[in-house]
């Protein structure tokens, strides 16, 4: 299966040297090639982001597009500073380093969850779930009001 994309989420175990199992459900959507360029960066919200190469170019080549302000120099410097390759090891695992890990907040478990094109965000699960998780039935109605409304479904005589 080869999209620019990913879907689905999924949580892993990190066992005691720092090491996860790359989600079965996400390395079907890489194709060989892709699956042996990973790149991992720190993001926003305490977050990591495991990058397709491809995809880090791509982010890498907008951020180097902005004008050249104090503001977007200290990102880049920062994002280039807290960036590694990592690969899939012999029984599909990454390697989240401790300096990763404490960025993160990430401790025995870490979620995957699509981020843009062919990248992940992981987070520690308990802050993804206490920001976007849905835990109560104004959640869902929330949910449902914002997404499913007319203009989501095709009614374009709503006045945006």
């Amino acid at each position: 299966m080869n999209l620019d994309f990913f879907i689905g989420q999924a949580k892993t175990a990190i066992d005691e040297k720092g090491r996860t199992s790359f989600p079965r459900e996400f390395r079907r959507q890489l194709s060989q090639e892709e699956s042996e360029s990973l790149v991992l960066s720190i993001g926003p919200e305490r977050t990591l982001i495991l990058y397709e190469l491809n995809e880090f170019k791509k982010f890498m080549t907008e951020l180097n597009a902005r004008p050249r302000t104090r503001q977007t120099e200290a990102l880049r410097s920062t994002i280039q500073g807290h960036t590694s390759f990592v690969s899939l090891d012999g029984q599909n695992r990454i390697l989240l380093s401790k300096k990763f890990l404490d960025y993160a907040k990430i401790e025995g478990e870490v979620l995957f969850v699509p981020h843009v094109g062919k990248s992940l965000k992981l987070w520690n699960p308990d802050i993804y779930e206490s920001s976007y998780g849905f835990s109560s039935p104004e959640d869902y109605e929330q949910f449902d009001a914002g997404f499913f409304s007319d203009v989501w479904m095709g009614d374009s005589s709503e006045k945006q």
